[in-house]
C-alpha cells in the first residue's frame, strides 16, 4: 500500500506543477487544487461521504465563510443548496471540513485555522438519532463538532520538525475545542494534533496514505446524526418544530 500511495503522490504532486503552476490567477489555481484533492477523496473515500465545496450553516441562519472541501452525509441529509460547484450544507451533517493551500506557510496555516474554527464554532441545535424507532434529540453539548484538516500540497518548511513547530505555535491562538485535528503537507508530513492538547504526532513518510487513514478512521468515530430540517425553516414550522409535544 505504501508503493500505490507514493504513486498518488506523485500523480497529485504532479498534476499540480504541471497545471496549476502554469495558472496566473490565483483564485484559479486554488479552485484546480481544490479540484484535485476534492476528486482523489470522492473516488477513495466510503460512499456514504460527499465531497462538497460551498458554506456550512447552523440552523439560526449563521454560516460560515467560503470552506474550500465539506465531507459530508448525503444518504439521510440534502443539502440545502447544491449547485454544479458550490453547496449550502447544514452542520450537523458536516463530518469535516478542509481547508486546503497550494503551499504552506505560517500565516497560510494560521488563516486555515481561522476558517476551520467558524465551521467548528457553529451551533449545532437540529441534532436528532433514532433508537428503537424513536427519534431522538441530541442536546447540543453532546453533539460533536465537525472534524478540521489543513492539506497542503507543498510545504514552506526546510523539514517536518519545522512545520510541525509552526503548528504548535498556532494552536494556542485558538480555543481548545475550535482546533483543527491535523495538518497534511502532500510532499513531506502529516502532523495530528492529540484530543484536548496542543501535543501533536509527526509522521515523517507517506503523509498520503497517513492522512487517508486518520481521516477515515475519525470520521468513522463520529455519530451518525440526522438532521430535523424544521428547524432550519421555523418560519413555516413554527419556534417549536423541533420539540417534543
Amino acid at each position: 500500500m505504501n508503493k500505490h500511495y507514493a504513486g498518488l503522490t506523485t500523480r497529485m504532486l504532479s498534476e499540480i506543477e504541471t497545471i496549476s503552476d502554469r495558472m496566473t490567477h490565483q483564485g484559479e489555481k486554488g479552485r484546480n487544487n481544490e479540484h484535485v484533492l476534492g476528486a482523489f477523496l470522492n473516488d477513495n473515500l466510503p460512499r456514504r461521504y460527499c465531497v462538497s465545496t460551498g458554506k456550512v450553516i447552523a440552523a439560526d441562519g449563521q454560516e460560515s465563510g467560503q470552506i474550500d472541501l465539506i465531507v459530508h452525509d448525503r444518504m439521510t441529509t440534502p443539502a440545502f443548496v447544491e449547485a454544479r460547484a458550490w453547496s449550502l450544507v447544514p452542520i450537523e451533517s458536516v463530518y469535516a471540513v478542509l481547508s486546503v493551500k497550494t503551499s504552506l506557510n505560517k500565516e497560510e496555516l494560521r488563516d486555515s485555522l481561522a476558517s476551520i474554527s467558524k465551521v467548528r464554532a457553529l451551533p449545532r441545535t437540529a441534532a436528532i438519532r433514532y433508537a428503537a424507532n424513536h427519534r431522538i434529540s441530541v442536546r447540543e453539548e453532546e453533539t460533536l463538532r465537525p472534524r478540521g484538516f489543513v492539506f497542503a500540497f507543498k510545504s514552506s518548511w526546510a523539514t517536518p520538525e519545522s512545520a510541525e513547530k509552526a503548528f504548535r505555535d498556532v494552536l494556542p491562538e485558538f480555543d481548545d475545542s475550535l482546533r483543527p485535528n491535523a495538518v497534511c503537507a502532500l510532499d513531506q508530513c502529516l502532523i495530528t494534533r492529540r484530543a484536548y492538547t496542543t501535543e501533536t504526532i509527526l509522521f515523517r513518510e507517506h503523509a498520503l496514505m497517513h492522512f487517508v487513514v486518520f481521516l477515515v478512521s475519525t470520521m468513522d468515530e463520529f455519530p451518525r446524526y440526522q438532521v430535523d430540517l424544521k428547524n432550519y425553516f421555523r418560519e413555516d414550522y413554527g419556534e417549536n418544530s423541533g420539540k417534543k409535544a
